[in-house]
């Protein structure tokens, strides 16, 4: 192998482990609020525990927090299946309303380290999904403006609306 293909190599692994580990879903949207992401936490499996239009699959819960995402390193670290439901960095629920039934996956913004000394906890949307499954995620293109729109309406309405009032706060929208 030559030098140059030894390094596009290099390169090319690199640009794909860098892609297993961030993932390419993008966000929705976000909301931030002016308090610590273990208080963030719990306000939001109150919020989804005392809701009955708001529901999470809890049967894999005994599978704790998803391994991948708690090590920064490039070490093989298999996320199970509960990668996107295991409360501590992603949490998928599905809010019904009415006619309409969405889910929603959203994620906690952040590091460990920095969910322990910020001041302020942030969550932001990755997918969502209709009855239909129309949807995905802003990364992948899934989601249209109007789409987007519609998906934020209910999530707002139906689940970070009673956030703030779990925290007593207002949340902020981050684009």
């Amino acid at each position: 192998m030559t030098k140059i293909s030894q390094f596009f190599t290099y390169i090319m692994a690199f640009s794909l482990i860098g892609c297993m580990g961030a993932g390419t879903h993008g966000s929705i949207k976000g909301y931030q609020f002016a308090t610590m992401k273990d208080s963030l936490q719990k306000a939001i499996m109150t919020v989804i525990k005392d809701n009955p239009g708001i529901y999470r699959d809890t049967t894999l819960d005994y599978l704790g927090s998803s391994p991948l995402l708690d090590h920064s390193d490039a070490g093989d670290y298999s996320a199970g299946e509960n990668y996107y439901n295991d409360i501590k960095h992603y949490v998928t629920i599905t809010i019904s309303s009415g006619q309409i039934k969405n889910e929603y996956i959203f994620r906690y913004y952040g590091s460990d380290e920095e969910w322990k000394s910020n001041g302020s906890a942030e969550i932001f949307i990755c997918y969502a999904h209709d009855k239909k499954g129309n949807g995905g995620s802003e990364g992948n293109g899934g989601v249209t403006k109007k789409m987007a729109k519609e998906f934020t309406e209910v999530f707002e309405k139906e689940f970070v609306d009673k956030i703030d009032k779990e925290l007593n706060l207002k949340h902020e929208e981050v684009e």
